[in-house]
């Protein structure tokens, strides 16, 4: 992750909020390590999952290796029974229209989400209904 990070496509996040959220993620391996991982945050009130640390290694990117990540998510998110999934992204919008996500404003967010919203950053909301 540290250099999408290092890049600013990726927030930063401590090893304890990793630690603290390691089951929201899915991993992609090759050669006994990870080379791909994304979160799928819960927000159960309103039945919705957000995508987050979305990431491939450099070495693996132009392969089908984020669309297997995609798939998976897809997938943890149908087993949780959500109605939606959304990410917020500065650089994947064509990537997430590929997956059948469309761009979506604010109100569609929840609106824990919405209020955690970082505006300075300006990410753009891609939603998938399930």
């Amino acid at each position: 992750m540290q250099p999408f990070v290092e890049e600013g496509r990726l927030l930063e996040r401590s090893y304890e909020h990793l630690s603290d959220c390691l089951d929201d993620f899915v991993f992609i391996t090759y050669e006994n390590r990870i080379i791909a991982c994304a979160g799928l945050r819960l927000y159960e009130k309103e039945q919705f999952g957000e995508i987050y640390a979305f990431v491939v290694n450099k070495a693996h990117h132009n392969t089908d290796i984020s669309k297997k990540l995609m798939y998976k998510l897809m997938n943890k998110a149908k087993k949780m029974n959500l109605d939606c999934v959304f990410a917020l992204s500065k650089h994947g919008g064509h990537f997430f229209r590929r997956h059948r996500f469309i761009e979506d404003d604010i109100t569609s967010l929840p609106i824990s989400r919405q209020k955690s919203y970082d505006y300075q950053r300006k990410s753009a909301i891609y939603s998938r209904k399930l």
